[in-house]
């Protein structure tokens, strides 16, 4: 009974993360998904390794254990909600000092958080088999979104140097570690378990 319960809520998180990122993909322009394409894409690139999160996982989720599938799923979840959390603390310590968090940095948190949910997403398709075509459809919109990529990335590396000037951080932003021509082509990538129901490939 236990297990049934746990289960359950685990697939609830999966539920909510997929109707939420569907949502959010839906209702927004080709720039905010391919800003949130370009920002997952990012992550894939920079943190997946140190994170032990293989490259053939989330190309092909639907070969793996949902054990396997859920321990890396939390792993993105724990670092999501630590982003959410980090903003929520930042808006409230400058509210303190009288200050108010630009809406610009508020909306890249969001994006931040969406983008990690891309892969949420694509590792919940192999979680709940149920929500395959959702998430197909998420994939859908970001692909959708690349002849945006350009600007997209663009704008990132605006709201990057906008933070350095309003907190005084000189130092090389964290998008600086990849260039902007291969960060393109980072976002090619569709796995590949969607790749020809799409007719991507």
């Amino acid at each position: 009974m236990v297990g049934w319960f746990a289960k359950k809520g685990q697939n609830s998180r999966v539920y909510m993360c997929v109707k939420e990122l569907k949502w959010e993909l839906e209702g927004g322009d080709s720039l905010k998904r391919a800003t949130i394409l370009a920002l997952a894409q990012y992550f894939r690139f920079e943190i997946f390794d140190d994170c032990g999160i293989s490259m053939d996982v989330i190309d092909r989720p639907l070969d793996y254990s949902r054990e396997d599938l859920l321990r890396l799923y939390e792993i993105l979840e724990t670092v999501r909600n630590q982003n959410t959390f980090q903003i929520e603390q930042t808006k409230k310590t400058m509210i303190r000092f009288g200050m108010e968090l630009p809406q610009f940095s508020i909306e890249h948190a969001k994006n931040t958080s969406r983008a990690l949910e891309v892969w949420m997403c694509t590792l919940g398709a192999g979680i709940t088999p149920d929500k395959r075509d959702d998430v197909r459809i998420v994939w859908s919109r970001l692909a959708s979104s690349f002849d945006y990529i350009e600007e997209a990335i663009l704008h990132i590396r605006q709201i990057e140097k906008k933070t350095a000037e309003m907190t005084g951080v000189s130092d090389a932003g964290m998008f600086s570690t990849l260039n902007s021509t291969d960060w393109v082509e980072l976002c090619r990538f569709v796995p590949s378990v969607f790749l020809k129901e799409l007719n991507l490939d």
